[in-house]
């Protein structure tokens, strides 16, 4: 090898050296200790939903409320339970049908009133709507129901959103209870979308303007400082997830009696040619002749002792009913340790349940009309209408001005209702022979009579029917 050769040698392998080095170099930069060193931060996985996974719980309402990720969930859960569980559609079910009945009417003594709600019921079918409104309430815990105005009527068309797509609730900070917005989940990389609550600026419906739809916002079964609602099955899902599994378990368990395992006993000489022969086990209803002392037959099935497990499948439907909406066994279909008594004691504590939810939708219903004649009030700036017994005119109503008709929650009440009239009527009679008849008199025993009888009098109410009563002596 020539001079030159040898340094170009020389030459090559120190360039590679050199780039070794380099090499080396720029990993030992990179090390995790370097990185620290220099005031870099080293990055490390964390499992979704564990401390410092960096996703921020977003509030759904305010800081008592159940974060978006719960809620949802919950409201998923629910829905699923009641289209998939016979239970929970029963219970559901159950409040609607008694709270709803054969339907509910809202009646004003102001005719103009009047005829607006019966225009706004006929133009929206609210006939046919207050039946899904209570199965939502009552299955989602909130509804949140949107007038879209016309600008030329003034007539409000009405929408229902899903609560499950109503991710947060924006109050006032100083009153929570004051609602003014409400955000709609969009899909990524779209805008996002806001409901106005009518508490909010931009909601106000002017002459002369396309009024902004608004949103209203009603719920039951939530705490005080929180403003989203709860499902009536929130407390009653797991107990519903557990009886399905051990109802899945015990019907899989009592499939499995009907099958069973043959035993064959034979002496060793005629194993071979048995298990031949019986390679495929004989169909059901098959006649096996096998010579004595030769074959015996033994089947061996499952020992199930279901009635050890009777207790366990009641307790979880008493979990279930006592989580329910003022429920018993006896509404599942299920008294046989029940007596009249008992009956009577549990369907009370049904109607009192089921008074306070009839209350609420008759809230509901009351509001959401009184929303949709203000704006249309606004809207077409109709002359002002005389409220029934004053001598001011507004062109604000107030659920005084508006009066709902119900059904009876049972039967029973009617009758008792009576007998107690009846009997207060009597007590009453004594009582004017002892103090006269006079106008306070009057006044209070119409007021204690329409109590007893299961109504509701205004005070404009009792003025005119005492006034009328006057006149015709």
């Amino acid at each position: 090898m020539t001079a030159q050769s040898q340094r170009e040698v020389r030459a090559i392998v120190r360039k590679a050296k050199d780039n070794h080095n380099l090499i080396r170099r720029a990993f030992a930069w990179l090390d995790m200790g370097s990185l620290r060193s220099r005031g870099l931060a080293a990055v490390s996985a964390v499992p979704v939903g564990a401390a410092g996974d960096g996703l921020v719980a977003r509030p759904s309402g305010t800081p008592l409320d159940k974060n978006w990720g719960e809620l949802f969930q919950e409201l998923t859960d629910a829905r699923t339970a009641w289209q998939q569980n016979p239970l929970a559609r029963r219970m559901i079910g159950l409040t609607t049908s008694y709270t709803v009945g054969h339907g509910i009417t809202l009646r004003s003594p102001c005719r103009p009133l009047q005829q607006f709600i019966d225009e706004f019921w006929q133009h929206n079918g609210m006939e046919q709507r207050i039946g899904e409104w209570s199965d939502e309430l009552a299955r989602s815990g909130e509804l949140f129901p949107v007038l879209f105005t016309n600008p030329i009527s003034g007539m409000s068309t009405v929408r229902t959103v899903p609560a499950c797509r109503i991710e947060s609730v924006e109050v006032d900070p100083e009153d929570y209870e004051t609602e003014l917005r409400y955000r709609e989940t969009t899909p990524v990389g779209m805008a996002e979308k806001w409901w106005f609550a009518p508490h909010h600026a931009d909601a106000e419906a002017t002459a002369g303007a396309d009024p902004a739809p608004v949103m209203l916002h009603f719920a039951v079964n939530r705490p005080i400082g929180a403003v989203r609602g709860e499902s009536d099955l929130a407390p009653i899902l797991p107990w519903l997830r557990r009886y399905n599994r051990w109802l899945e378990d015990r019907v899989r368990l009592n499939a499995a009696v009907r099958s069973f395992l043959w035993i064959v006993h034979a002496p060793q000489r005629l194993r071979a040619e048995l298990q031949e022969r019986y390679r495929t086990p004989p169909d059901p209803g098959s006649v096996i002749i096998a010579e004595q002392d030769a074959e015996t037959w033994q089947a061996v099935t499952p020992t199930l002792h279901a009635a050890d497990a009777e207790q366990d499948g009641r307790a979880i439907r008493w979990m279930i009913v006592a989580g329910g909406p003022g429920t018993a066994l006896l509404d599942i279909g299920e008294g046989e340790d029940s007596n009249l008594a008992t009956g009577k004691v549990m369907a009370e504590q049904r109607r009192r349940f089921l008074r306070r939810r009839q209350a609420y939708l008759v809230h509901m219903l009351t509001q959401i009309t009184l929303e949709a004649w203000e704006r249309s009030q606004n809207v077409r700036q109709e002359r002002p209408y005389r409220a029934a017994g004053s001598a001011e005119t507004s062109l604000r109503a107030t659920a005084a001005d508006i009066q709902a008709i119900t059904p009876d929650i049972s039967p029973e009440d009617n009758r008792d209702l009576a007998a107690a009239a009846q009997q207060l009527s009597a007590g009453l009679a004594q009582l004017v022979q002892l103090t006269g008849n006079g106008p306070a008199l009057r006044k209070a025993a119409l007021r204690m009579f329409a109590k007893f009888a299961g109504e509701t009098l205004s005070e404009q109410e009792i003025e005119q029917i005492l006034k009328e009563g006057e006149t015709a002596q």
